[in-house]
């Protein structure tokens, strides 16, 4: 369809609709779809083992950035994408870094200047985002609603591009046989 004057044919406008949709959907199973089912596979298991001191010290090994807690982005990002093969479902890295960032900004600006002195303010983040355990300087509240997200979509991405670069190439020389 050509483009007559100012007027834009509706060619030109689906492939940003589908991709900002695409990249909305891709958001949304990483940043939301995968934290919640890695919480649930979390709490399943310590509940399955009894809460045993064994169970407790993998899931802390590590604190927000054990494999354990962002191993199921990769794999929705394999999967996800090994059908739909979308570029962009590289690209979710990009809204978990925002999100981490406001969480970040978020406990700046609601530091205790009680601590000052006991833990400087990048004590508090480091406590309150990538630790398990509870202190002085940040309890980790902010590791399942913060950090989770964040390494599950760099996770999700990863295994979007490593699909991407798999299947795309599998189907080219499967459509040149």
């Amino acid at each position: 369809m050509l483009v007559t004057g100012d007027k834009l044919c509706a060619d030109q406008r689906l492939p940003k609709v589908a991709a900002a949709c695409s990249f909305a959907l891709h958001s949304f199973a990483a940043l939301i779809v995968s934290p919640i089912i890695t919480f649930a596979a979390v709490v399943t298991a310590v509940r399955l083992f009894d809460n045993s001191s064994r169970v407790n010290s993998v899931f802390n090994a590590g604190g927000g950035a054990n494999p354990l807690f962002w191993v199921l982005g990769l794999l929705m990002g394999l999967l996800v994408n090994r059908f739909v093969l979308r570029l962009t479902a590289c690209w979710v890295w990009l809204v978990g870094t925002g999100w981490m960032a406001c969480g970040i900004f978020a406990a700046l600006g609601s530091y205790r200047s009680q601590y000052e002195g006991i833990c400087s303010p990048l004590d508090n983040i480091k406590n309150e985002f990538f630790s398990m355990s509870s202190g002085i300087c940040g309890n980790g509240i902010h590791v399942m609603w913060f950090t989770l997200p964040l390494f599950c979509s760099i996770a999700y991405s990863i295994g979007a591009w490593i699909s991407l670069r798999l299947f795309s190439q599998a189907a080219q020389t499967h459509a040149t046989r």
